[in-house]
């Protein structure tokens, strides 16, 4: 079980890395207006650090649209790199001066897709992208001396002006919006539960579980497998009940004080509810179960002197039993992040990546006819687990 939670710490580890790279460092000019919640950066530790510092970036990629890739360029800022160095110093002036820096890149982007619109090659997009970069430090240079960084009001006004005027006059056809496809794929780690009951009780506890799984999704149908490893403990060490008819003591016993305890289920779902923010998705399918542990069998022998049954051990053996059946659950999935990759994954596309949390109780039902009379009961479990979506993003 420790190194179940060691992977699952490495796991968890690495999904909130991938999800920092991603999504939410990055603010496209068409999604509106920027805000002070939108400066995530570290401050600079100068002690001449501005009040504020914005980030933003001219990018071009090429998109599959389909019947062919095509161009795109890009505004966005940068919110990672974007600060602000003391919350109660800032003003609406300082963000209107930062809104006009955007305002700027946006006019340079439109006058580079229109000419990527007239048909460049490769090279040619590289280099007219890489020469629009200079253009754009130039006068954002020019602006920072005119208003004086921005502290001079009506010189920032006056280039908000130039800037909205180009904007009119620099029309270009939007940019195609980036949509997920109806396809999706992912994968779950996490912690939970399983506890028997009916005649499983009179042999195992429940017991805690390690679970991974994987998911894929097509619109609000959902497919997943899952795998749960626990180990739980004896509520009767001899298992199948082997008793010595002279001494009536058990022939058999446990070695371990736990055995151990894998499930395996295929599931098939439909979200009934699924928003921005949340999805509850009840689903049902196969569930195999396998309880092993390791086992002695017994030889008793009375001392004639003391007239006490002793016993010795006579063979060490594996034992187990498994069955499959049926389970049902539901998936409440409450979404903790959403991000757009920057580069291309599968098949040449960006992907929107999705977090949640998710948590699932769930019901089984198990037979296990090795014993005779066959061992049977119902389960009663959970899952709570980080669970990670991505989908290829289209255009249209």
């Amino acid at each position: 079980m420790k190194k179940a939670l060691i992977i699952l710490s490495f796991l968890l580890s690495m999904a909130a890395y991938a999800a920092g790279q991603n999504g939410t460092d990055m603010k496209m000019w068409n999604e509106g207006d920027i805000t002070w919640a939108d400066f995530k950066g570290v401050p600079p530790a100068s002690a001449d650090a501005p009040v504020s510092g914005f980030e933003c970036t001219l990018d071009v990629k090429r998109e599959d649209l389909g019947h062919g890739r095509e161009y795109f360029a890009y505004a966005y800022m940068d919110k990672l790199h974007s600060y602000v160095t003391d919350t109660a110093l800032v003003t609406p002036e300082r963000l209107r001066y930062h809104q006009l820096q955007f305002d700027a890149l946006e006019v340079i982007r439109r006058r580079l897709q229109n000419e990527i619109g007239m048909g460049l090659t490769d090279e040619q997009v590289q280099e007219r992208t890489a020469y629009y970069r200079t253009v754009y430090l130039e006068q954002l240079a020019e602006i920072d001396r005119e208003t004086a960084n921005g502290s001079d009001g009506k010189k920032v006004g006056e280039w908000e002006y130039f800037t909205h005027k180009n904007l009119e006059q620099t029309a270009v056809a939007e940019l195609p919006q980036s949509v997920p496809s109806n396809w999706g794929y992912g994968a779950q780690v996490g912690l939970g539960g399983i506890f028997p009951t009916g005649d499983i009780t009179n042999t195992f506890h429940g017991n805690f579980t390690f679970n991974a799984g994987l998911i894929g999704i097509y619109r609000r149908i959902q497919l997943q497998a899952t795998v749960a490893y626990g180990q739980p403990g004896f509520e009767n060490r001899n298992v199948f009940g082997v008793f010595d008819p002279e001494s009536g003591r058990p022939l058999v016993d446990v070695l371990d004080d736990n055995a151990s305890f894998l499930d395996i289920s295929v599931s098939l779902g439909y979200s009934i509810i699924r928003t921005d923010r949340i999805a509850i998705t009840p689903h049902a399918g196969l569930f195999w179960a396998k309880y092993k542990w390791n086992a002695t069998d017994l030889e008793w022998t009375q001392n004639p002197d003391t007239g006490e049954y002793e016993s010795r051990v006579t063979h060490t053996e594996t034992q187990k039993f498994h069955d499959v059946n049926w389970m049902a659950g539901i998936d409440f999935d409450i979404r903790l992040h959403t991000a757009h990759s920057r580069d291309n994954f599968w098949f040449g596309r960006r992907e929107q990546l999705a977090s949640s949390l998710r948590i699932t109780p769930y019901v089984a039902h198990a037979v296990f006819n090795k014993e005779n009379p066959a061992v049977k009961g119902y389960y009663v479990g959970f899952t709570v687990s980080y669970y990670g979506l991505a989908r290829a993003l289209k255009l249209r």
